[in-house]
């Protein structure tokens, strides 16, 4: 299990750069590693003499081992002896190959990773499973100031979403929020260099908002409907996206249908890099909320399996029973057509990467609740990594009212954007093991 969560996690390094060949920064000497705490976890700095190499990450036994091309070193093999506390056993470094320098991290137990690839030094932060909460979110938020809003125009198309702007209601009252610490210039080290915006190849992203037209999908209490927010967080994320120097294009830009087989379709024949569709959320419960992002598979999950039920809903007779989705259907073409992959990758870095931004530009407290595996035909099909962004629960009175607000939309759609550059620069990588 451990082995492949953590081969999930590891393709974002491999498979990015391999599929935009992207260089290395050049040659770099690994020359000191020290130890610091973070809220209960364990924060390894690695400092690098010239620019910090690109890394890649895979695993063997209980060892997250981390790969530097065109790197070196002359450090001792265990730099940090008798500093290693739980959860991590040892640590090492080595010189595995000319020019190929490695960092193997032992561990016990099950353990939550972020690590992060900043101008001079690599940071990997690892705690208990569990224990600490938004883990990666001060590696993935940006040492600076939020960029000025301007007055939001879509890009495609002169229809807006009929929405009612309200103000942002706070997700806890003020004396349970926890304080954001303020950045300090140079000295925030747990920060990603996210200066290489545009990756080589300008990489074209495939935006899906969900519904549409005579489906409106969930709607809340108050009337709100699924497929006008899907659509007005998705232009924003165009917009989003633009702003870094990437392509984006959208399977529909106003209030129409579009068939779910054929928003792959679109994305294939586009030659896209990646498939993200945008959707809300509904729950029986109406106090659950948060984010949570999808990517194609099988599971046992109830309610996993209760929302693609609601979300599949329209599919066409071939992909299915008059009984429910055919899992069979669904995972033959996984096997066939679909980088399974990169797209746990995606997922993982867009949960943790929403909820930081929204966390640190708003100072709400938004639940992530996980990237998970589960049967949603719009996936199926893809010719790239391709993932569902369910955005929040309008089920719930508080959450449906703020995914309304247009400055909400932005810094989700915004979070949302830098999670697909991260992922794209294979800069930054979140998981377990």
């Amino acid at each position: 299990m451990a082995g492949r969560t953590i081969a999930l996690i590891a393709a974002i390094a491999v498979a990015a750069s391999a599929r935009l060949a992207i260089a290395s920064t050049g040659p770099a000497t690994l020359e000191s590693a020290r130890i610091a705490n973070y809220r209960g976890a364990m924060e390894l700095h690695f400092a690098f003499d010239g620019s910090a190499p690109r890394f890649t990450l895979h695993t063997q036994d209980s060892e997250l081992l981390i790969d530097l091309p065109g790197t070196s070193t002359q450090l001792p093999p265990r730099p940090l002896f008798g500093q290693e506390t739980a959860p991590v056993k040892t640590i090492r470094v080595m010189n595995v190959a000319p020019g190929k320098a490695q960092v193997a991290i032992g561990v016990e137990g099950k353990v939550d990773y972020a690590i992060a690839r900043l101008k001079h030094e690599i940071v990997i932060r690892l705690a208990t499973a569990g224990t600490v909460r938004n883990l990666a979110a001060p590696i993935l938020v940006r040492n600076e100031e939020p960029p000025a809003r301007a007055a939001y125009q879509p890009t495609q198309s002169s229809s807006k979403p009929t929405i009612k702007k309200v103000a942002i209601p706070p997700t806890t009252p003020p004396e349970e929020r926890i304080a954001v610490e303020p950045l300090r210039p140079q000295s925030q080290v747990a920060m990603a260099d996210t200066s290489e915006h545009a990756v080589v190849g300008h990489p074209l992203v495939m935006i899906d908002p969900g519904h549409g037209g005579y489906d409106p999908g969930t709607s809340s209490v108050s009337g709100l409907q699924e497929k006008d927010l899907a659509l007005a967080i998705a232009l924003k994320l165009q917009s989003a996206l633009e702003a870094r120097g990437f392509r984006a294009e959208m399977t529909r830009s106003s209030d129409f249908f579009v068939p779910l087989p054929e928003r792959t379709k679109i994305a294939n024949r586009a030659n896209a890099d990646l498939f993200v569709s945008i959707h809300l959320n509904s729950s029986p419960n109406p106090e659950t909320t948060g984010i949570e992002v999808y990517y194609l598979n099988n599971t046992t999950d109830h309610s996993t399996i209760r929302l693609a039920k609601i979300e599949n809903a329209g599919a066409p007779a071939s992909y299915g029973t008059d009984d429910g989705p055919n899992l069979n259907y669904i995972l033959t073409d996984l096997r066939q057509q679909y980088k399974a992959n990169e797209s746990a990758s995606l997922a993982r870095m867009i949960d943790a990467q929403a909820v930081a931004s929204l966390d640190a530009g708003l100072g709400t407290n938004v639940n992530a609740l996980g990237a998970k595996m589960g049967p949603f035909y719009v996936l199926v099909g893809a010719h790239m990594p391709s993932v569902l962004v369910e955005t929040g629960f309008l089920s719930n009175a508080g959450e449906a009212q703020r995914l309304a607000a247009p400055q909400y939309q932005a810094v989700l759609a915004n979070g949302i954007a830098t999670a697909i550059a991260h992922y794209l620069n294979a800069d930054v990588a979140v998981g377990n093991l």
